[in-house]
């Protein structure tokens, strides 16, 4: 299978993706899109130095200048293109995959490089020549970039103006150090936890969006008397959060919590159907458009992936935010559109301290929570298929035929009390699936519902 994914390029360090690999993909990245100017930044996977050296080596050897911003989160990479004068940003990360893996995500003219786009550059890759070249490419140190960065959000978020203690959990991944100095500096009470490099992840996973990684958060935040916890995900481009009571929140709540405060504290031009338009996933609880709703916005649904996110805000520049279900989030009014871990967790801080303080008995984390509705659901189901992605995409189609349904991605299928999702993974070769239901009776109805119609071809087993 091809490293060249939907949204990135990703695999096996070492084999998949080498030293060389990684060269000769920087002087395609030059090729393809005729830059003058790069900016590279990584994650502190043990692989990572080597192919970042030679992803410049690359970059430079076809006259390209680079600015290497060293270490760092993806969102600061993703940032690097508002502040610097730069055609491309490049980081290289496998994100929240295990330790053996790595990658690179493209950002190009301030959008993410996806798709087709990558198929392309896949084409350039694939015709690159080895031959030795002299690196005429200027490289400038760009190390000290990260810092102003983080004070660029504390003068935005500005310090927090009560008390307010916060565990954070980064499972030893790459934001950890930069998300406490920049708690610091915001006035925050800091807890903690797996804040120190460590690429071999001894912690747990840095997917803050399951369950399991988030347990030793959830005992912290209650051992500790915080407030809240935030984990962060692997490059830094997503978080997950759980409450003052150590209960795991589903990402997709933070999106109607966000969407609520900007749509009834921001001059958003009543008059202004973009203005008041929040966008979210397909994989997002009917509670996040409901809680849209209720403060005057108007939700739309699009489909999964950050790439097809941010190409939404850029051709609607009115739209003020936009989040998925996976922890990515993105401010589109004070901030540039792009998901950044330690912006999203600065901005839900400032957030909380202002419309809630427990110490003086107003509301708690949990209280503002319940705002967005909450409905019983079953996890984000991976279902394996036999055939082809499109054949079996054309039965589920067929198959929920006289029912509404979305087809924006995948199968999103209405029922009176829910819905149930269909979609094939972008990444792998499996289906997700999801249903949701206003009581337990009602997604039982409906999962019964969906195994009648298409259990006798496709194995349900995972979907609970």
């Amino acid at each position: 299978m091809s490293v060249f994914k939907a949204y990135d390029i990703r695999g096996i360090a070492g084999s998949e993706i080498d030293v060389s690999f990684s060269r000769r993909l920087g002087r395609s990245i030059v090729d393809f899109t005729g830059a003058s100017s790069i900016a590279v930044g990584r994650d502190i996977r043990t692989s990572g130095e080597a192919l970042h050296e030679a992803m410049m080596e690359g970059i430079r050897s076809s006259g390209c200048d680079v600015v290497n911003l060293g270490i760092v989160p993806t969102g600061v990479v993703y940032r690097s293109t508002v502040d610097m004068e730069i055609d491309v940003a490049i980081a290289t990360t496998a994100s929240h995959n295990p330790p053996e893996y790595n990658g690179f995500k493209i950002v190009h003219s301030g959008l993410p490089m996806a798709g087709r786009d990558l198929q392309d550059l896949k084409s350039v890759f694939d015709s690159i020549s080895e031959e030795e070249r002299v690196l005429d490419g200027t490289l400038v140190d760009g190390t000290g970039y990260v810092n102003s960065v983080i004070e660029e959000i504390v003068k935005d978020i500005g310090p927090i103006d009560r008390r307010i203690v916060v565990s954070v959990d980064a499972a030893n991944a790459v934001p950890g150090p930069y998300i406490v100095d920049l708690f610091e500096k915001l006035g925050v009470e800091t807890v903690a936890i797996n804040c120190e490099w460590n690429a071999d992840f001894p912690a747990h996973p840095a997917d803050p969006t399951r369950p399991a990684n988030m347990r030793e958060l959830s005992s912290t935040v209650v051992s500790s008397g915080a407030e809240f916890g935030i984990g962060v995900d692997g490059d830094g481009d997503r978080i997950g959060v759980v409450d003052e009571n150590g209960r795991f929140i589903h990402p997709d709540r933070l999106i109607g919590l966000f969407a609520k405060d900007i749509l009834l504290n921001e001059d958003l031009g009543k008059d202004s159907e973009e203005s008041r338009t929040i966008l979210y996933d397909v994989k997002c609880s009917m509670g996040v458009d409901e809680a849209i709703a209720s403060s005057g916005g108007i939700g739309r649904m699009v489909r999964t992936g950050h790439s097809f996110m941010k190409r939404e805000l850029a051709s609607s520049p009115s739209i003020r935010f936009a989040g998925e279900m996976s922890g990515h989030l993105f401010f589109n009014d004070r901030w540039n559109g792009f998901d950044c871990s330690l912006y999203n967790s600065a901005r839900l801080i400032e957030l909380v301290a202002r419309l809630s303080d427990p110490m003086d008995g107003s509301i708690g984390f949990s209280d503002l929570l319940s705002s967005v509705p909450e409905y019983p659901s079953t996890g984000e189901s991976k279902i394996n298929f036999e055939g082809g992605r499109d054949e079996i995409m054309k039965l589920v189609r067929s198959s929920f035929s006289d029912l509404q349904f979305s087809e924006v991605d995948g199968v999103r299928v209405t029922y009176p009390n829910g819905w149930f999702l269909c979609r094939p993974s972008n990444t792998e070769p499996i289906l997700i699936m999801r249903a949701e239901g206003r009581t337990e009776a009602a997604l039982e109805s409906i999962l019964s519902d969906v195994r009648a119609r298409i259990g006798g071809v496709i194995n349900l087993r995972e979907l609970r």
